[in-house]
C-alpha cells in the first residue's frame, strides 16, 4: 500500500501538487470552507458522485460559488481517504466570496483490520451546529467532543441539540433499533446526510425521528456510519451491538465500500 499523505492545490483548472493554502485564506483565518471526506479503496473513490453532489450543494448554499473539481490523480494502491475542500478564498470577514480555492489531501489508512465494534457515550454538551447539514471546515465543536470522549476511554463521542434532541455523533451519522424498528436521527435536525448514512437508508427499512438523546437508554442497539469505518456497531452502556447493524456492517464491507 502507499502509504504517503499528499496534498494538492487546485489551481488555473491543474491540480498542483504540493501547493497548501495561504493563510490569507478565509479557510485559515475563520474556518470558512466546505469539504467532503471520500473513501479511496485501491486508487478508486468511493460514491464519488453522491460526495461531488453533497459537496456542491453546501458550496453554492454557504460560499454562493460552485467551481469544477477534477479527481487528483491517485496511485492504484492508494487506500484511505481524500478530503476535498472549497474555500472562501481571501478576503474580508462579510465579503463576497468571488475567488473560492480548492484544496485536495489524501491519507492512507492504517494497514489493521477494523474492529468489529467501537464505544460511545453521549456528550455532555450540546451541541450547534453551523450551516444545519453542511459539513464545514468549522469542526473545532465535534473534535473536542470526540477528544473529550477518548480522554475518557470511548472512541466515539455521540452529540444533541440545545433541546436534547439525539443529533449524530461526532464524526458520523448514527443509527438506532428502537422497540424493533431501525431509526436515525431525521434530516430536518441539524445532521449531515452522510453518503453512508444514505447507503444504509437506501438498503433497509429506515425511521427517520427525532427523539430526546436518553432514547439511549431504552434502544437494542445502536452503529455509527462514516467514510472512513464504513458501519461500526456501537457499545453504548448496556447496549451491546446488535444482529442488523452487524448484518449492514458485513454487507458493507462485502461491497468493498470502507478503505
Amino acid at each position: 500500500m502507499n502509504a504517503s499523505a499528499r496534498a494538492w492545490l487546485l489551481r488555473d483548472g491543474a491540480w498542483r501538487a504540493g501547493e497548501g493554502l495561504p493563510l490569507t485564506d478565509r479557510a485559515a483565518r475563520y474556518g470558512m470552507a466546505v469539504f467532503a471526506t471520500l473513501g479511496v479503496r485501491d486508487g478508486r473513490l468511493l460514491f464519488a458522485d453522491e460526495h461531488r453532489r453533497l459537496l456542491d450543494a453546501a458550496a453554492r448554499s454557504l460560499l454562493g460559488a460552485s467551481p469544477d473539481i477534477p479527481a487528483p490523480l491517485l496511485g492504484p494502491d492508494d487506500r484511505g481517504v481524500l478530503r476535498l475542500y472549497v474555500t472562501a478564498g481571501d478576503g474580508a470577514p462579510a465579503a463576497p466570496v468571488t475567488q473560492p480555492r480548492v484544496f485536495a489531501m489524501f491519507e492512507p489508512c492504517g494497514s489493521g483490520a477494523l474492529p468489529d465494534s467501537q464505544t460511545a457515550r453521549l456528550h455532555r454538551e450540546p451541541a450547534a451546529p453551523f450551516g444545519r447539514g453542511a459539513k464545514t471546515a468549522n469542526y473545532w465543536m465535534n473534535c473536542a467532543a470526540q477528544a473529550a470522549a477518548q480522554a475518557d476511554g470511548f472512541d466515539h463521542a455521540l452529540l444533541h441539540d440545545h433541546a436534547g434532541r439525539l443529533l449524530s455523533g461526532a464524526m458520523g451519522n448514527v443509527f438506532f433499533v428502537l422497540d424493533g424498528r431501525l431509526c436515525t436521527p431525521a434530516a430536518t435536525l441539524a445532521i449531515r446526510p452522510g453518503v453512508i448514512r444514505g447507503w444504509v437508508m437506501d438498503r433497509a427499512d429506515v425511521h427517520e425521528v427525532e427523539v430526546a438523546s436518553d432514547v439511549l437508554h431504552r434502544v437494542e442497539e445502536v452503529f455509527l456510519t462514516n467514510s472512513r469505518l464504513g458501519i461500526m456497531p456501537l457499545r453504548i452502556g448496556d447496549v451491546a451491538p446488535g444482529p442488523i447493524g452487524c448484518g449492514l456492517r458485513d454487507a458493507c464491507r462485502d461491497a468493498c465500500l470502507i478503505p
